[in-house]
């Protein structure tokens, strides 16, 4: 936004340049900065560790609120890393000798939160979209051979399951001891033994199964192109498949766009802004993120900075329950 408009920086609600890689590091770093408690906690720590890192009660409760925002796992890293940095540091890959020498391998990480992202530099917002996760961590495999014990178990449930199925159907059986299995199924007294399918299902997501593969009947193109159909229909239910988790990029711009809204309805009034689009606040009307026709109507602002605060409550579940974006606290000051 231009200075005629004042008070607020463009870089704090005009994301139409953040492109679609940094879109979920961005939205993760740009609801931090709202937080009180983050901010107060990555400085005290950044401060403490500045001073020498001592053992003291006071270190042990930034500590305390540091694993509390590290339960957001690899998502934390995005603001979490490098902020023991100075702000003000600018690394140098030349001379060991010299202050604030990184190895030319190490990450690009500086101390710059909470500085608006895209005031960081490309290589750094490059570092920090990297979001680690389990598959890239550990790493995971999607496929792997098991082994004995993965057999011994799936037999042993599989006999344990089966005397289970057996002993209800023997004990209809002697209930009605005058009517064959075939009249008993006719009339719904007894069903017939299913098939035990030979598979467990672990916490995490994960499932041990037996399969039979035909290799010598069919190529492995064949195979492949069966085994693709074969997992779209056996994926459980309760294993959502990691594609349809809210990750698309539409959904991460859009978490942004209503942040942007909440900032702005900070400093100043929807109808203000609506009123005055070709003058004032014409910079803002000129964005992308706003150009819909919606934004024309008063109420989809107020929408838009109620479903910011909710996402906010939402990515940062860990945040005191009576803490509320910076952004929507200042608003006493234009309503």
């Amino acid at each position: 936004m231009s200075n005629s408009t004042g008070q607020i920086s463009e870089l704090d609600w005009n994301f139409d340049a953040v492109p679609k890689d940094e879109l979920v590091a961005c939205c993760y770093w740009e609801y931090a900065r709202e937080s009180v408690f983050i901010r107060n906690t990555l400085k005290k720590y950044r401060e403490w560790y500045l001073a020498g890192g001592k053992r003291s009660d006071e270190a042990l409760e930034i500590g305390r609120h540091l694993e509390r925002i590290q339960t957001l796992s690899y998502a934390s890293e995005v603001f979490v890393r490098g902020c023991a940095f100075p702000p003000e540091r600018v690394c140098q890959s030349f001379d060991p000798a010299k202050p604030n020498f990184r190895h030319p391998q190490a990450p690009v990480l500086t101390g710059s939160f909470p500085a608006p992202w895209q005031s960081l530099m490309d290589d750094e917002r490059e570092e920090r979209s990297r979001i680690r996760s389990d598959r890239t961590a550990i790493p995971l495999v999607p496929i792997k051979r098991g082994d004995r014990h993965d057999a011994a178990d799936i037999a042993k449930w599989a006999e344990g399951r089966w005397y289970l199925l057996h002993e209800e159907f023997e004990k209809v059986r002697r209930e009605n001891p005058e009517t064959s299995e075939v009249d008993l199924i006719a009339q719904g007294k007894l069903k017939p033994l299913p098939g035990i399918q030979p598979s467990l299902y672990w916490e995490g997501g994960s499932e041990v199964t037996v399969l039979n593969i035909n290799w010598a009947e069919f190529t492995n193109e064949e195979i492949i192109r069966y085994f693709r159909e074969w997992v779209k229909k056996n994926r459980p239910q309760q294993s959502q498949n990691p594609d349809s988790r809210g990750r698309k990029p539409k959904d991460w711009r859009a978490n942004l766009t209503r942040l942007a809204v909440m900032r702005l309805l900070s400093r100043y009034k929807a109808l203000e802004m609506v009123d005055d689009r070709k003058k004032k606040f014409a910079d803002i009307w000129k964005t992308k993120q706003f150009s819909g026709a919606k934004w024309a109507d008063v109420n989809k602002w107020y929408d838009a900075r109620r479903e910011a605060e909710k996402f906010f409550i939402k990515i940062f579940p860990f945040l005191p329950p009576d803490e509320k974006p910076l952004s929507r606290e200042r608003m006493n000051s234009v309503e």
